[in-house]
């Protein structure tokens, strides 16, 4: 009999079966500074912003949908950052379909309320659907792209998909990682947006759709459809007319603080194939970075799970998250790396679910920055007013 069925308790058990899958703690750079070999290369530079989970359970929902109030109610400190970086990311943790029950199916709107079916989180199932305003709120925060494809992209069956396609084109919000039931089935999966100058491609995956029916194929599972992500990667970095790839796989387990070692493989696979960096979510805490250096020299960046950005989840670890800094630089060739990084640490105060910039007293050293945190190289720590100004280095090597 294996250990695992031989552990004393649902958690022992839980621990002992995770520890082989689980990789080691993914390695920083050197005194937790991480930098690029591409950090003081002459060229145009841009800034991407990106967020992590965009969960809104009920109680965030309710707020949202009274009288006189928004979606932005809840970033409005941070506003400045995500409207003043060159794209704007986040991962869209549910649908936002117009007018879709439960089950899927097309029922008479309620209007902008939240009723706890067409517009609600569910109760003993979680199944998300969003008010379409929210993508309004998006957009007007700053936000240019999300990823569509989680785990909860199904929640509202193949119409719900189609519908918030359709609310995110309706409000101008760039979206991969799902198409609507219509397309080719070749259509390909990414989004290109602009970034400053540059053309950035995108590319999202998820792990599973919580054992929903995809019965059109309509979302990109980074598993199954691995060949055909990879594929994607290479010859979106081959096109001379784009930039960089970005990556936004939804992978890894709730609640753990380090990545699959088949994530950790993935992602090597992909920087490999071409993309300049991976955004990963939905473990709904964080988790490292790490830099990893293809074949050809590139340096390219994981960011295994940006945590959630927004959501009622309770603990200190699910409360804390960043919105994540990634500076792209373009030779002369057309293509662009990632030349530095950094990370605003943020914090959600239940209640008025308010997400803040997390004040961080840089005199105290490491000491100041939670467990959580500390799995980052917390030497890219910056704040909304020096997001610019991310560390880097000129003289980087491959051993850095």
């Amino acid at each position: 009999m294996s250990r695992c069925s031989l552990a004393r308790s649902w958690l022992a058990s839980t621990v002992a079966c995770l520890l082989p899958v689980l990789a080691a703690p993914v390695a920083r750079a050197d005194n937790d500074r991480m930098t690029f070999r591409a950090g003081c290369l002459p060229g145009d530079r841009a800034v991407v912003a990106a967020v992590g989970d965009l969960l809104f359970h009920n109680a965030l929902q309710r707020q949202a949908l009274v009288a006189k109030s928004n979606y932005q109610r809840f970033w409005k400190s941070l506003l400045p950052v995500l409207q003043g970086a060159d794209a704007t990311y986040a991962n869209l943790e549910g649908t936002a379909a117009e007018g879709v029950s439960p089950t899927g199916r097309a029922v008479r709107d309620p209007g902008r309320r939240w009723d706890g079916s067409v517009y609600g989180a569910g109760r003993l199932v979680l199944n998300y659907n969003y008010h379409p305003s929210l993508a309004v709120d998006l957009k007007e925060s700053g936000f240019d792209v999300v990823s569509t494809a989680n785990n909860h992209a199904a929640d509202r069956g193949a119409l719900g998909i189609d519908r918030t396609i359709a609310t995110l084109d309706k409000a101008g919000i760039a979206h991969t990682g799902t198409r609507p039931r219509d397309a080719a089935e070749d259509r390909p999966w990414h989004v290109e947006t602009k970034v400053g100058d540059m053309t950035v491609a995108w590319l999202a995956c998820t792990y599973s759709v919580n054992g929903n029916p995809d019965r059109f194929r309509q979302v990109a599972n980074c598993y199954v459809d691995r060949d055909e992500i990879m594929s994607e990667i290479r010859w979106l970095a081959a096109d001379p007319h784009i930039a960089a790839v970005i990556l936004t796989p939804h992978w890894g387990g709730e609640q753990l603080a380090r990545p699959f070692k088949s994530d950790r493989q993935y992602a090597r696979d992909a920087i490999e194939a071409g993309a300049a960096a991976i955004v990963g979510a939905h473990p709904h805490v964080l988790q490292g970075w790490e830099k990893i250096t293809a074949s050809d020299g590139r340096d390219g960046l994981v960011i295994y799970s940006t945590g959630n950005f927004i959501s009622n989840q309770v603990s200190d670890d699910q409360r804390t998250g960043i919105v994540a800094l990634i500076e792209l630089t373009r030779d002369a060739r057309g293509k662009a790396e990632v030349s530095a990084a950094g990370f605003i640490p943020t914090w959600v105060t239940r209640g008025k679910h308010r997400v803040d910039e997390m004040k961080i007293d840089a005199r105290r050293g490491a000491r100041a920055f939670s467990a959580s945190l500390r799995r980052l190289p917390i030497g890219n720590h910056v704040t909304a007013q020096t997001y610019r100004q991310l560390p880097r280095s000129c003289a980087v090597t491959a051993s850095n």
